[in-house]
C-alpha cells in the first residue's frame, strides 16, 4: 500500500471511507455464503426449462440397442442431465423440477421389451418416483400401455425395483410417464433400464451391435451367458475394435454367442487377451457354428492355451465336408471352459473371419446342390418308380439293343467293328473323343472318372466269353444293375464308304474303346427305363445325370462363372481333384485364347495343368483344341490373365462307388499331376 502523508487530511478521510466500504462488503459476502446450506438435491433451471432435452446412448446394460433418450423438461441440475439415468451408475442421477413428467427412449431399431427397472438416487425418499406407467409406440404418437405401478416405495438409497410384463411386440419408442413422486417439489431417478428378460446376473445378457469390423456381418446381436459384467466391461466391448477395452465376467466358465444379422460363413477366428496379467485369459474352449441357433456343430477345440498381455491368436476351424448342401451359420458360440487361474475372465476382442484354404471353405459360394434324401442318385432321379424284374432282365440281355440316339436318321447298329478296350494299357481321358452325338457333358464325366479312377473303369466293364460285354451300373434307386451289350456301335449307313468316320465316342485313331462301350451302356439304360420321350437321346445330358449311373452317388454342386476369384478357383479345382472328386467345367465366353479356344455350351474335364504357371487345365472332349496341336489331347491350360478365369464355371460330383473301390483295394485316391499324354 502506498503511504499517505499524515498532514493530508482530505486524502486520509478518503482512505478511511474506502476501507470502511471494503470491510462492509466482505462481511456481507461472508454472511451470505454461510447463511444457509444449499439443497444439493434440488434442480437448477436451465435457460429454457420447459424445452425437451435429448442425448444419444449406446446399447449396453441400460438399453438393448442404440437410441436416444429425451426428457420432457430441461430443468435438470448441472451434472444431472438425462444421460445420468442410463450410465449404469446409480450414484449419478437425473433430476427435474417436476413431479409429473415423461422420458422417451427412441430405439435405433424396433425392439421387444418385457422387463424394466428403476433405481432410486442420492436424494430424499420424497424425491423418488411413486407412481408411473410404461408405454410402447411405433410412431411416437399412439401409445400402448405396457405396465403401470402405483404407490411404490424405495426403502433405501440406490434401491432397484424390477418389473416384468407380457409383451411380444417390438416397439421403436418406450415412454416412462412419472405421475407422482413422494411429495417433493423435484424428482430424482438414479437409473432406468429396459431389457428383454431378467436383469438377474446369472441369466444371459445380450445387446445389438449396429456396426463392427470384427465380424463378417457388421451388425447382429452378441450375448453373454451372464449379466454380471460392469457397463464399461460388458460383452459389446469384444466387438468394438479397441484392444484396450475389455469384456469381463466373474465366471471362469462362460459362453458367448454371436448372431449375425445376415447368415455368414467364418472358418477361422481370433482372440485378443486383455493388456493385463493374463491369468484371466481363456485357456480352454470350444467354438461352434449353428444353422438354426439350436443344434451346434463343433468347429474347433482348444486346450492349455496361454496369452501374453494384449496378444492376439488365430485359430482355424475344421474343414467343412458337408457336400450335400450348404446353409450359412446363423449363430456362433465360443464356450470358454476355463482360464489361467483367475476367479474372473477377461477378453479384449473376438473376431470371426474367412479365408479360402480348401474346397470346403468355398462351399458357401456354391449352388445347384444335387443331393437328395430320397435316393442316393441325387435330385435328377427322384420320384422314379422302383425297378421291376422286367427292366432288370432287359438290361442284362445283350440281345436287347438300345434305341438309336441323337439324330437317328440314317443310323444303324454296326457289328463289323474291332474293340480295343485299353489301347494305351490303362483307361485315360485320351480315350474319350467326341464325334456327332451332342453329349459333351457325358463324355467329360467319362474322362474325369478315367483320370481319377482308371482301375474302377476296368472293374465295371466285363468282357464275356461269347464276345458280349457287361457293364456295372446303378438304377434310379441307387441299386446295382447289370447292363449286357453286343459288340456293336451306332454308325451311319454310309459307314462302309467312310470307315474312319465315327458317330459315337471313340479313342484316338477312331479306335473303339472302353468309352465307346460305356456310352452304349448309357444308351441302353436310357432306352430300357424310358424316362424321356426322346428315348436314348444323350445330347444335353449333364454330369449330374451321368456320374451317378456309374458311381451310385448323385451328390454334387456348382460354382458359377465369376463367383470365385482366380485364387479361389484354383484352390477349389486342385483340392477337389486331390480329394478324388469328379470335376468338369466350362466357359461362358468364346474365343479368348490363341493356344486353343474357349467355347460356350460345352463341357470340359478339369485336370492339373501342365503349362508353366498354369492355375489348372481343362480338357476338351473333342480331344483337341482348335488352332492348337492335336497332340496336346485337347488340354487347355488356364492362366491367371484376369480374362479367362472369371468366365470359368466348375461342377463337382461325388465319386461314390469309384472311391469305395479304390479304398477297398488300397489304391491312392486323388490327383496332383496331369495324366501322361500318350503318343498315337
Amino acid at each position: 500500500m502506498k503511504t499517505i502523508p499524515f498532514g493530508n487530511k482530505k486524502l486520509q478521510k478518503l482512505q478511511w471511507y474506502n476501507l470502511k466500504w471494503f470491510t462492509l462488503l466482505l462481511a456481507l459476502s461472508i454472511f451470505s455464503s454461510c447463511s444457509k446450506e444449499e439443497d444439493e438435491g434440488a434442480p437448477q433451471k436451465g435457460p429454457d426449462p420447459n424445452a425437451p432435452h435429448s442425448v444419444n446412448i449406446n446399447a449396453g446394460s441400460n438399453v438393448p440397442v442404440n437410441g436416444t433418450l429425451t426428457a420432457q423438461y430441461s430443468d435438470y441440475k448441472v451434472g444431472s442431465d438425462i444421460s445420468k439415468i442410463a450410465d449404469d451408475d446409480p450414484q449419478t442421477g437425473y433430476t427435474t423440477n417436476h413431479s409429473e413428467f415423461h422420458i422417451v427412449f427412441a430405439a435405433s431399431a424396433p425392439v421387444i421389451i418385457d422387463h424394466y427397472s428403476l433405481t432410486s438416487g442420492s436424494g430424499t425418499r420424497s424425491a423418488d418416483p411413486a407412481s408411473w406407467s410404461l408405454h410402447g409406440s411405433n410412431d411416437n404418437k399412439n401409445w400402448t400401455l405396457l405396465d403401470k405401478q402405483v404407490a411404490k416405495y424405495f426403502n433405501t438409497r440406490y434401491k432397484t425395483l424390477e418389473f416384468e410384463f407380457n409383451n411380444e411386440k417390438a416397439y421403436s419408442y418406450y415412454k416412462l410417464s412419472i405421475e407422482e413422486n413422494g411429495g417433493s417439489d423435484y424428482t430424482l431417478i438414479g437409473e432406468w433400464k429396459l431389457a428383454t428378460g431378467s436383469f438377474d446376473p446369472s441369466k444371459p445378457y445380450s445387446t445389438k451391435i449396429e456396426n463392427t469390423s470384427n465380424m463378417l456381418s457388421s451388425s447382429g446381436t452378441i450375448k453373454s451367458q451372464y449379466s454380471d459384467s460392469p457397463q464399461k466391461e460388458n460383452v459389446s466391448k469384444l466387438l468394438d475394435g479397441n484392444p484396450d477395452s475389455y469384456f469381463k465376467t466373474g465366471y471362469n466358465k462362460v459362453y458367448l454367442i454371436w448372431e449375425p444379422a445376415n447368415g455368414t460363413y467364418g472358418n477361422y477366428y481370433e482372440l485378443t487377451a486383455a493388456n493385463e496379467p493374463t491369468e484371466s485369459a481363456p485357456s480352454s474352449w470350444k467354438f461352434y457354428g449353428s444353422i438354426n441357433g439350436v443344434s451346434w456343430e463343433l468347429l474347433d477345440e482348444q486346450a492349455e492355451q496361454s496369452f501374453e498381455p494384449g496378444e492376439t491368436k488365430q485359430f482355424f476351424c475344421k474343414e467343412n465336408t458337408n457336400y450335400q448342401s450348404y446353409t450359412h451359420y446363423k449363430s456362433y458360440k465360443l464356450e470358454i471352459e476355463g482360464n489361467n487361474g483367475a476367479d474372473f475372465t477377461q477378453l479384449a476382442e473376438w473376431r470371426i473371419l474367412y479365408e479360402c484354404r480348401n474346397l470346403g471353405d468355398c462351399l458357401y459360394l456354391a449352388e445347384n446342390f444335387k443331393y437328395s434324401d430320397r435316393t442316393p442318385m441325387g435330385v435328377e432321379y427322384e420320384g422314379i418308380p422302383p425297378t421291376t424284374q422286367d427292366i432288370l432282365d432287359r438290361l442284362a440281355d445283350p440281345e436287347v439293343e438300345p434305341d438309336i440316339t441323337d439324330y437317328g436318321d440314317n443310323l444303324y447298329w454296326n457289328s463289323d467293328i474291332e474293340v480295343n478296350l485299353y489301347p494305351f494299357g490303362t483307361p485315360l481321358p485320351t480315350d474319350v473323343n467326341q464325334h456327332q452325338i451332342g453329349n459333351c457333358s457325358v463324355l467329360a464325366t467319362f474322362a474325369s472318372i478315367a483320370y481319377q479312377y482308371p482301375e474302377f473303369i476296368r472293374n465295371i466293364i466285363h468282357k464275356n466269353a461269347d464276345g458280349t460285354y457287361t457293364v456295372d451300373m446303378f438304377d434310379p434307386q441307387g441299386k446295382p444293375v447289370k447292363v449286357g451289350l453286343k459288340a456293336s456301335l451306332v454308325h451311319p449307313n454310309d459307314w462302309a464308304e467312310n470307315p474312319t468316320w465315327k458317330y459315337g465316342v471313340s479313342g484316338k485313331n477312331d479306335a473303339t474303346t472302353w468309352s465307346s462301350i460305356i456310352e452304349k451302356a448309357m444308351m441302353k439304360w436310357e432306352s430300357v427305363f424310358a424316362l424321356y420321350d426322346s428315348g436314348a437321346n444323350l445330347g444335353g445330358m449333364n454330369a449330374s445325370t451321368t456320374n451317378p449311373l456309374f458311381t451310385g452317388n448323385g451328390a454334387g454342386f456348382s460354382f458359377a462363372p465369376g463367383k470365385l476369384t482366380s485364387k479361389q478357383l484354383t484352390i477349389v479345382v486342385k483340392d477337389a481333384l486331390k480329394k478324388g472328386m469328379i470335376v468338369t467345367g466350362g466357359f461362358n465366353t468364346e474365343n479368348l485364347t490363341e493356344d486353343g479356344w474357349t467355347t460356350t455350351g460345352h463341357t470340359w474335364t478339369a485336370v492339373i495343368g501342365n503349362g508353366s504357371g498354369a492355375l489348372f487345365a481343362l480338357r476338351n472332349p473333342w480331344g483337341n483344341c482348335a488352332d492348337a496341336d492335336d497332340r496336346k489331347d485337347g488340354i487347355l491350360n488356364i492362366y491367371d490373365d484376369q480374362k479367362i478365369p472369371p468366365t470359368v464355371g466348375i461342377d463337382i460330383y461325388m465319386p461314390g462307388a469309384a472311391q469305395q473301390y479304390y479304398q477297398e483295394k488300397g489304391l491312392p485316391i486323388g490327383r496332383k499331376t496331369i495324366y501322361d499324354i500318350p503318343s498315337w
